[in-house]
């Protein structure tokens, strides 16, 4: 056979080959028969999976977070049940480093979990790990953490971070009521709050009103979990049928949550919905309502005129808040001082010196109030169920806090950087067209002047592999699409 002939056939060979070959690649990374999809993408360049980190103004490039929170999408192109991600990265004085996913439901609720706390890695106090969990002492007490949680300390002298203490809050000689109480506070939007329940049934109603300022349809659901974080109850409503924004507010309308027979406890609520939907009133029969780190005040137009003072009751030390409105440029009453708004979408940050439960009062409402506290709208009302919160601002000494329990590994260190790892439940997560959306919290970065410059994103895409089988039925029905 002479030269020329082989070339040919060796070419022919080459032409079927080579589509073949794509074609499998392709249909390898479609159908992922492994179970593992494996997407690896390095600041500054473009990926058809991962995008880049947003937004621009938070960001220095290629993927420096100098202000937070940054976000970024990523693109499966089929379901997965697992998210693993590793972050590499060096941090330039950011007490806490944490990556969330977008969770499921209304509103931006995001699982979050830590990559890396200085807090607990720089700590001189004493420290336990144990399976994923760091316990840290001011003096050492207790030599395992299981002895911690066998005998655990007052919930005041302990701080958490991404953790729940097992024992049970619970309030001494509580007696169940019939008395109705009302709230009587816009609430714009998306809320969270506690409330306690012993012998009795819990009952709240909620007046609202779809403000049609934005586009889309506005359902509103609640929906309570139990201590354990198992949704116990629920209960919803669907958009006025307005879905444009031509500004023209619904009626008021009424849902409500009744639910007998839970056994005592402290509950979630939350309140799932969009911003275009006020919450004008809550009553309930509940003695103990607290809600959790803010209270979004909403203005009165369309419903009462003019804007009406309101008052609440926070145990929160930091504090920020802003407006975005004109109308709403104030000065709120912080127990003895006095904050300043100037002007919109300023967020004015304010250091609470006094100790215990302060009284708050916004003047004329319209206000996103954010906090490391629980706020109450009536002294009566209040409670705090929780342990402290590990923050980046969290003064340990001031609060009493004697132990500090974390569910947190310190990251490993690799050739300067940062190396860091968390893992999502896929099933529980956000699908916004088609993408997940992720987010880098890294709260006081720019306060401090911190900077935290991520290098890396990789991450594994799980799911059951396939058998062989369900592989060469997934390609007989690719070939038949063809």
């Amino acid at each position: 056979m002479s030269a020329l002939r082989l070339l040919s056939i060796l070419l022919r060979v080459l032409l079927v080959l080579i589509p073949a070959g794509v074609f499998g690649h392709l249909l390898v990374q479609e159908l992922v028969p492994s179970g593992t999809f494996l997407v690896r993408h390095a600041a500054g360049e473009r990926s058809a999976f991962i995008d880049r980190l947003l937004p621009d103004a938070r960001v220095v490039p290629p993927g420096t977070i100098v202000d937070e929170p940054v976000t970024f999408f990523a693109h499966p192109h089929r379901s997965f049940d697992t998210v693993e991600a590793e972050v590499w990265f060096k941090n330039g004085g950011a007490p806490i480093v944490e990556l969330g996913a977008l969770a499921q439901g209304a509103g931006e609720a995001y699982d979050l979990h830590p990559l890396q706390n200085l807090l607990i890695d720089g700590s001189a106090w004493d420290r336990l790990d144990e399976d994923g969990v760091v316990l840290l002492q001011r003096r050492p007490r207790f030599s395992s953490i299981d002895g911690f949680l066998a005998d655990q300390p007052p919930r005041e002298q302990v701080a958490t971070s991404h953790f729940s203490l097992p024992k049970p809050y619970r309030i001494s000689g509580y007696q169940p009521s019939l008395s109705t109480r009302t709230i009587d506070a816009t609430l714009r939007g998306p809320h969270e709050f506690k409330t306690y329940v012993k012998g009795e049934t819990m009952a709240f109603s909620f007046a609202f009103m779809d403000m049609n300022r934005d586009e889309g349809a506005d359902a509103v659901s609640i929906v309570v979990f139990d201590e354990d974080g198992a949704a116990v109850a629920d209960t919803s409503a669907l958009d006025d049928g307005n879905v444009s924004d031509d500004a023209r507010p619904s009626t008021t309308r009424r849902i409500d949550l009744v639910v007998p027979g839970l056994p005592e406890g402290v509950y979630k609520v939350e309140m799932r919905t969009t911003r275009d939907l006020f919450f004008r009133t809550i009553t309930t029969t509940q003695q103990r309502v607290s809600f959790l780190n803010e209270v979004f005040l909403g203005d009165e137009a369309g419903y009462k005129e003019p804007a009406r003072s309101v008052r609440f009751w926070t145990e929160a030390k930091h504090m920020n808040v802003s407006t975005t409105h004109a109308d709403a440029v104030q000065a709120l009453q912080v127990g003895r001082a006095s904050v300043e708004i100037p002007r919109p979408y300023v967020k004015v940050g304010h250091e609470v010196t006094e100790d215990g439960v302060v009284r708050v009062t916004v003047p004329a409402g319209d206000v996103l109030v954010e906090g490391d506290g629980h706020v109450a709208f009536s002294p009566e009302m209040f409670f705090n169920p929780d342990p402290v919160r590990l923050d980046w601002n969290t003064d340990l000494d001031r609060l009493g806090v004697d132990y500090v329990i974390a569910t947190y590994e310190t990251p490993r260190a690799v050739d300067g950087w940062t190396v860091a790892r968390a893992a999502f439940d896929a099933k529980k997560l956000a699908l916004t067209g088609k993408a997940w959306k992720f987010v880098f919290s890294v709260p006081g970065v720019k306060a401090l002047g911190a900077a935290v410059e991520v290098g890396r994103i990789d991450m594994a895409w799980k799911r059951p592999p396939l058998s062989w089988q369900e592989f060469a039925q997934a390609v007989q029905e690719r070939l038949g699409t063809l």
